[in-house]
């Protein structure tokens, strides 16, 4: 072995071996089954930090159970991700001059097949430097042939139940990307904002009604002027008629509750820009007159502002009022503003024919199963609310895209005519334009990509799959998409269990982004440090639904540890190595019996641990028992043992225990050590060790660590021999050997400084008369301290003049410390008079 563990050594070709050999490829029906689908990674360029954790997560899970007896299948996937996608193909086509217009939709979708391609081998090659244990022979992705013909089927079948309309309905429009937007795509920022309190003239007379809004450009689409029922300005206003200071159209006033009577001026100019205000112009059987395009650009309605960009109109619009006389006032203001998810632009609230999904039986659906003792479990549990206050009252899924890459809706329209079916009618019948969103085909992931719909073999013995590995930002856009689809199409939930698990953040707690230049890329760690390194440095600091401070230290840490564990088994290999006969537990000693019981509890704790997914408390444990009991302890006693047989057992049982947190190290260590495949390995049985058995040990180390310290605090070289004896404990040569070797300590009767241990366990040190002096001197020291701490106190409580003003908290504080070095004053001169009477 090298000296110094070499992640290029132990990592080469070893992934390239677990493939090969099918180890999580090939499936044993006699065992039982255990799956996790891979929440799939957008194919628009390469894994980041939080898909290293994602996965490292999900790989420690599978690993664990397979070596548990699981016949497990963890399904990758990668998804088409339909508007990332997209638009990534069409900035590097317009780096070469090239519109997908001018391609055409066929040529342009061929064009994104190649970068598909291409991206998706290198996100292939990335699982590999992970050292992923997927099943890679039932790899998907979320538009290979069998998803499309799942999606379709979906769409047509949810349409024939009522639960898919097609409607023209207010929907967020992105105008840089030129599609629609679901709600949840929607990010809402506060803005700085200017807030414009313009004056609306009140027909016949001089009057005017002061109406504040942000979004000064909307004003050309101005059909009514709202106020809440509940303002008593209503009284005056009831009757009267609105004149617009831009059109001069008559503005009528109309009721609504949704009016905040707080913001602005507490009456709402209605326009076609804004939801709120055209469920007002519906309800009140209004125009809806849209004053923005499709491109964020004033249309016909805008007047002389025609062409102009919506939000550098502004300007423009403002100075035309102020000219006229229409501004009252203008504020700053800091409000909510909606932006695309995608592009980052401001989104655009217009009217367009699309598709939608109705939320209220799917969502309620989702509930009453949730509610229910079946329903999935969330880790930790407070995630749960998230996941229903998103489905209820849920708005209508806008599911149709105004992009070429994705599914592709299969409804046909001829004349007034609408089929939804997945075959073409006939002639004359044109396909709708649109696809569907990507969150409508990844939420069919648990079932489609164990088969459905055109084969139930998988769905039959992985299905629901076990848990589901995510972060907590997509427990709406995925998770709960997943789980209703899959009550609907499969009448049973998509997964037993949801592990939430928190982002990756820097050293000091931000998020990390391009902007700020704090991102970190897992190849580059990996390439440096090592997978098994990264792995540890993620997991271990990993507790459910907490967020990761990831930095340097925490890379060295589990680097330290690797090189620490890697010295250990290079201390194991270099001992004879004699495994053919099996051990008789009956003949171990009470040292080995020690370890085992340690090691069964360390084992124990594990389990436990994994039960819970508390990745972050099994380092303690791991560091309590390889570092401390093996390391510190074991592998010194036995140097004095004349049978090592049971410290190679040992480790071949360390090693398969641990190889879910570090796969890389623990499989070359076992194949080098073992000439064995770690992945085709059993535990051996042993024999369940009763700890009270292995507890002399533990007053060994007690002995050992006493004297250890006694000459650390003493400050005496470890060269310097010295003497010690010992009561109430039975200790063999080989014991005694081995105090004296760990302490360079030798047996002599004496007295001179007793200290006792649990179990009525005493040993006296023999000290030499510099020591012994030196005790007295310190007593001495200790003793005046004392006396002046009791003069203090003492001087304090009998001032009157204290007593009568000080509180009596302070009154009683000074009482205890007087009684506390009293105390300890006449023990000082006990053990005063014993050490001179000794001298």
């Amino acid at each position: 072995m090298e000296k110094s563990f070499n992640h290029k050594i132990v990592e080469d070709q070893r992934n390239e071996k677990w493939k090969k050999a099918k180890f999580f490829m090939t499936h044993d029906e006699a065992k039982r089954p255990f799956t996790i689908i891979l929440p799939p990674p957008n194919v628009t360029g390469k894994l980041h930090i939080g898909h290293a954790l994602d996965t490292y997560i999900q790989d420690t899970i599978i690993r664990y159970k397979k070596l548990q007896g699981y016949d497990v299948m963890w399904v990758p996937g990668k998804d088409h991700a339909g508007i990332a996608t997209q638009a990534v193909v069409e900035k590097k086509l317009a780096e070469r001059g090239i519109s997908k217009y001018d391609l055409g939709r066929e040529k342009f979708i061929e064009e994104v097949w190649k970068w598909k391609e291409e991206f998706s081998n290198n996100i292939t090659s990335q699982w590999d430097k992970l050292g992923l244990a997927l099943d890679f022979e039932n790899e998907r992705f979320t538009f290979d042939t069998e998803a499309n013909e799942a999606v379709l089927k979906v769409f047509v079948d949810l349409y024939n139940a009522g639960l898919i309309y097609r409607d023209n309905k207010p929907i967020n429009w992105d105008p840089k990307l030129q599609t629609a937007l679901s709600n949840i795509e929607v990010v809402s920022r506060e803005t700085n904002q200017k807030i414009y309190y313009i004056k609306y003239p009140i027909k016949d007379s001089d009057q005017h009604l002061v109406i504040a809004t942000t979004r000064i450009e909307t004003l050309f689409s101005d059909v009514a002027v709202a106020i809440n029922p509940k303002d008593e300005r209503i009284k005056e206003l009831k009757n009267k008629t609105i004149i617009h200071p831009l059109t001069k159209k008559e503005l009528p006033v109309v009721l609504s509750e949704t009016i905040d009577p707080t913001f602005g001026s507490g009456v709402m100019k209605v326009s076609a820009h804004a939801i709120d205000d055209i469920e007002i112009i519906k309800k009140n059987n209004l125009e809806i007159i849209e004053c923005i395009d499709k491109n964020g650009i004033l249309n016909e309605q805008a007047m002389e502002f025609k062409g102009l960009d919506r939000l550098s109109a502004r300007e423009s619009i403002y100075i035309k009022l102020e000219n006229e006389g229409y501004i009252d006032k203008v504020e700053q203001t800091k409000s909510a503003v909606g932006y695309s998810e995608r592009s980052g632009e401001a989104i655009e609230i217009l009217v367009q024919p699309q598709w939608f999904v109705k939320m209220n039986f799917l969502s309620q659906k989702l509930l009453k199963h949730f509610e229910s003792v079946d329903g999935v479990k969330f880790i930790p549990e407070r995630f749960a609310k998230d996941l229903t206050r998103w489905m209820t009252d849920t708005y209508d899924w806008t599911i149709s895209r105004q992009i070429w890459w994705g599914h592709r809706i299969p409804a046909w329209y001829k004349d007034d005519e609408v089929k939804v079916q997945i075959e073409n009618p006939g002639e004359g019948w044109v396909q709708d334009n649109d696809v569907l969103d990507t969150w409508f085909s990844s939420a069919l992931s648990p079932f489609v990509f164990l088969g459905w719909p055109q084969t139930d073999i998988k769905i039959k013995r992985y299905f629901p799959t076990d848990v589901l590995v995510t972060a907590y930002d997509i427990i709406f856009f995925w998770v709960a998409r997943m789980y209703f689809q899959s009550l609907y199409f499969m009448n049973e939930k998509p997964f037993k269990e949801v592990l939430i698990h928190g982002i990756v953040r820097d050293a000091e707690g931000r998020k990390m982004s391009k902007s700020l230049g704090n991102g970190i890329d897992p190849i580059q760690v990996i390439d440096e440090q090592g997978s098994d390194v990264l792995r540890m440095s993620l997991i271990f600091n990993c507790a459910p639904g907490q967020d990761i401070n990831f930095s340097d230290d925490k890379i060295q840490t589990a680097r330290l540890f690797i090189n620490k564990f890697w010295n250990i088994a290079r201390y194991i290999s270099s001992l004879p190595i004699d495994t053919k006969d099996e051990i008789n537990f009956k003949k171990l000693d009470y040292y080995d019996l020690w370890i085992l019981a340690k090691f069964q509890l360390f084992k124990q704790s594990i389990s436990n641990c994994m039960d819970k997914y508390e990745f972050n408390l099994i380092f303690k444990y791991v560091q309590d028992f390889i570092v401390n009991d093996l390391s510190s302890w074991y592998l010194e006693f036995i140097k004095f043992k004349n049978n090592n047989k049971l410290v190679h057992w040992l480790f071949r049982e360390i090693l398969i225990l641990m190889h879910p947190f570090m796969p890389f190290v623990t499989d070359y260590l076992f194949e080098y050590i073992f000439h064995e495949e770690l992945l085709e390995a059993s535990s051996l049985q042993f024999e369940v060790v009763d700890e009270e058995v292995a507890n002399k040990i533990q007053s060994i180390i007690n002995i050992i660590t006493t004297l250890r310290k006694y000459r650390e605090e003493k400050h005496i070289s470890k060269a310097e021999k010295l003497y010690f004896t010992y009561k109430n404990i039975d200790l063999t040569q080989t014991d005694i050997d081995i105090i004296k070797k760990l302490t360079n300590y030798e047996i002599q009767d004496n007295n001179d400084f007793m200290i006792q241990l649990p179990n009525d366990i005493s040993i006296n040190i023999k000290m030499s008369d510099e020591q012994k002096e030196q005790e007295i001197k310190d007593l001495l020291k200790l003793i005046a301290e004392t006396k002046k701490e009791i003069e203090f106190n003492k001087k304090m409580l009998d001032n009157q003049s204290f007593i009568s003003k000080a509180p009596k908290a302070t009154i009683s504080e000074k009482q205890q410390k007087l009684a506390m070095h009293t105390s300890n004053l006449e023990a000082y001169e006990k053990e005063l008079a014993i050490k001179q009477n000794r001298k």
